[in-house]
């Protein structure tokens, strides 16, 4: 085989791998590297260039008749032959990239299109390989007519798809290859008439026609060569210009998600600011900076120590937890500031650090103040205390007020079974004076459980503190300046008025006792409006209208110690003999039964003021009535009728049936309730009252009752009992046929209304007999 034939088959065998391998490449690329993509399209076009200049080297140097090899003729046919047709693929897979954008499916037809390029060019190698020697201008011409046709009609296809690529935004790159791809494809085509025509073969200067093609093909492949390097400047500026604008774009939108943020933590009330690693202030809202000025007397600034701008008895504290901050631990807490001369505040702080991948670069603290909150708890913790103080204060009264029945029943019996001259005589009197003194007592612990009876009417309050004004003048002395101070346009307030004048009593009693020396004392009243969250009470209050009572003095003032405990029954800090300790303590009851309020703010040295909030009265006062009561109290105490007494306490029971017996009455006793039932179904046309205790072991007075009218539908109930009657609910039925009488009391008064309750009943019975005759 001649040297020229062996050197253009392998040439032609190497096109089809070239081909093949240039457009796996170019996939990959297009795939995985997509920037880099255009880049080696321009080399892989390089390459088609430097094939054209090997290949016309190759024609003028190499005959196809010579029968040895010549170096650099032989190296330059095989290499132009090698490179050859490559741009077949490259125009396609190129052209069909920049149109469709480069997706997986897009790269997947450019891959099938450069392939079935690369196959239409195979019939070369079936018309390279004829043997006979005449047929060599046949596959010369066969070879540049396939040639022709494949590659003009691929320079023109990409000639179209670039332009309609590029049609919304063109470039100079892409009109410039647009131009040379067109010129190429007819080029190429112009190039097959020229061969194939009758001038290449019968005019002298056809030869010279069909070498000047090449030279053309040059000037094309090296202007396509320079649009190519223009689109490759004008495609890497896009690629920066394109990640400019997505870094300013960024840039902007950090800025607004800045400002956003910095304006939500302007509007946090809660503390927030961001350290660094060193501890040392980033960043911080303007909450942290209010604080740390008036906390540190510092204002923050960018690199000043944490540490710098906290109270300095917070240091102590902080110091550790800053420091586990830093090495990556989470930090909730309750941090404590005290001051000298202030109370303390409370923050809950929550601590986090900041990471940047696995590494720390600082710290985010949030404290919320919880100082309100901690007074509400404890506030709280106090109301619940004294309810609980006050239930237990109410089952003392209750017993004691058992026992001071005993006591003064039995002591009021013994002086009317002596001569009015007896000696005991005074020691009786003294007995009933100290019960009557302790009856007292008990009054007030009930008004402190708010178990003491109100009879609430609406009423002027300014009224009621103007008359007392005098009075309480006098109370406090001459060297304490009292003030009183009356709301205009005062609202109305349903209450009751004696509990009241009590309270304020008490109040201004405590207020002149705190000031020994003489001071000023202040009693204000007002219309006060409470919105929801926006005061700090000793308990929830709904929002609404209140009247307002303001007792504040000028005197020694309260700690802590003494303000948790000041409501409390039998606490007091006077000397012993001094107080009882239960003023403040029926303050408090009264004002709760009034579904009101009451609280203390005071300081060691500072005063004291006591707040009362009553709830506002809508409606309009009572009309005052002049005239005089007519009613007087029966003065017959004596009978004959049958009752059934039901009491637990054998003494309360023993002193009662007494002075039931020596007034004439037949009387049932029972212990308890059962036995009541019992002794009423036992005897069921014989009894005309019960009289019963309410707080029974086993059964109680009013579960009685009810088990007892099945078989004494009419008879009439007298309840007894310590506590107040507004401590439980009685039957609901006739007035007339159930009334109550609290204890203590003497054989006089439970004689007397005992026929009280008789006699209306009696009245009630006729009446309704009247009524239902005929």
């Amino acid at each position: 085989m001649r040297p020229f034939y062996f050197v253009l088959y392998s040439a032609v065998a190497t096109q089809a791998a070239t081909a093949l391998l240039l457009s796996c490449a170019l996939y990959v690329l297009g795939r995985y590297y997509p920037r880099y993509f255009l880049r080696l399209w321009a080399a892989a076009w390089l390459a088609e260039s430097i094939h054209v200049a090997l290949g016309i080297v190759a024609l003028i140097a190499q005959s196809p008749s010579s029968t040895t090899f010549a170096l650099w003729p032989t190296l330059a046919t095989w290499g132009s032959q090698s490179a050859g047709f490559a741009h077949v693929a490259l125009l396609i897979m190129g052209a069909w990239a920049m149109y469709r954008g480069q997706t997986r499916s897009d790269r997947a037809w450019v891959i099938a299109i450069a392939v079935a390029a690369v196959f239409a060019l195979m019939p070369t190698f079936g018309v390279s390989m004829a043997a006979t020697p005449d047929a060599i201008s046949a596959r010369v011409l066969f070879r540049i007519g396939v040639m022709a046709v494949v590659t003009g009609a691929a320079a023109i296809a990409a000639a179209m798809l670039i332009r309609l690529a590029k049609a919304s935004a063109p470039s100079l790159g892409s009109r410039w290859m647009w131009c040379i791809l067109l010129t190429i494809g007819l080029h190429r085509y112009i190039e097959l008439l020229v061969a194939t025509s009758e001038v290449a073969a019968t005019d002298p200067n056809g030869a010279g026609i069909l070498q000047a093609l090449p030279l053309i093909d040059i000037l094309l492949m090296a202007a396509l060569g320079i649009g190519t390097a223009i689109a490759l400047v004008e495609d890497e500026q896009d690629v920066i210009r394109a990640s400019a604008e997505k870094q300013l774009d960024a840039e902007r939108r950090a800025r607004a998600s800045g400002a956003s943020l910095v304006s939500a933590l302007a509007a946090v009330p809660d503390l927030v600011t961001v350290i660094g690693t060193d501890a040392r202030l980033v960043a911080w809202n303007p909450a942290f900076e209010i604080f740390a000025r008036a906390h540190a007397g510092v204002a923050p600034a960018v690199g000043t120590p944490v540490m710098d701008v906290l109270p300095r008895s917070a240091v102590g504290e902080w110091t550790p937890r800053i420091t586990a901050l830093l090495a990556g631990k989470d930090q909730v807490f309750e941090a404590t500031f005290e001051h000298a001369d202030t109370p303390p505040e409370f923050f809950d702080v929550s601590a986090r650090p900041m990471r940047d991948a696995a590494e720390i670069v600082g710290g985010v603290i949030v404290a919320r103040d919880v100082t309100e909150r901690r007074k509400l708890e404890q506030q709280l913790q106090q109301a619940q205390r004294l309810d609980t103080v006050g239930r237990l204060a109410g089952g003392i009264a209750h017993d004691f007020n058992n026992l001071l029945t005993a006591i003064l029943s039995s002591a009021s019996v013994a002086r009317e079974c002596l001569p009015p001259d007896h000696e005991v005589q005074a020691d009786l009197a003294d007995v009933q004076l100290a019960g009557e003194r302790a009856t007292q007592l008990t009054k007030q612990l009930l008004a402190f459980a708010r178990r003491q009876p109100v009879s609430q009417q609406p009423l002027d309050l300014n009224e009621r503190v103007g008359t007392m004004e005098r009075m309480l003048s006098r109370l406090v002395g001459p060297d304490v300046a009292l003030r009183v101070t009356l709301g205009e346009g005062l609202w109305h307030v349903r209450a009751d008025g004696p509990q009241l004048e009590q309270v304020l009593v008490n109040v201004v009693v405590n207020a002149r006792d705190a000031m020994p020396r003489g001071g000023r004392l202040t009693v204000r009243t007002g219309n006060r409006t409470l919105e929801d969250g926006t005061i700090v009470l000793p308990r929830p209050m709904p929002a609404g209208d209140y009247v307002e009572i303001v007792v504040s003095d000028t005197g020694s003032g309260m700690d802590e110690e003494t303000l948790a405990h000041v409501f409390e029954p039998f606490y007091t800090t006077k000397p012993v003999g001094q107080g009882t300790g239960l003023g403040l303590a029926m303050c408090y009851g009264i004002i709760r039964q009034h579904h009101g309020v009451i609280w203390i703010e005071s300081a060691p040295a500072r005063g004291t003021t006591v707040f009362i909030l009553l709830p506002r009265y809508e409606g309009a006062l009572p009309v005052k009535s002049d005239r005089p009561r007519t009613d007087t109290p029966t003065a017959v105490t004596t009978g004959t009728e049958t009752i059934l007494l039901v009491e637990d306490e054998p003494q309360v029971r023993a002193v009662a049936a007494r002075a039931l017996r020596a007034a004439g009455y037949r009387v049932l006793e029972a212990t308890n309730g059962r036995d009541g039932v019992q002794v009423a179904r036992r005897e069921r046309d014989a009894i005309d009252l019960i009289v019963s205790d309410v707080v029974m072991p086993e059964m109680g007075g009013k579960e009685m009752v009810e088990l007892a009218r099945q078989y004494l539908p009419t008879v009439a109930v007298l309840f007894v009992s310590g506590y107040t009657a507004g401590s439980f609910p009685l039957p609901n039925d006739d007035s007339s046929a159930s009334m109550f009488l609290q204890k203590p009391f003497t054989p006089q008064e439970l004689l007397a209304m005992v026929r009280q309750v008789l006699d209306r009943h009696a009245v009630v019975r006729e009446a309704r007999a009247v009524i239902a005759t005929p």
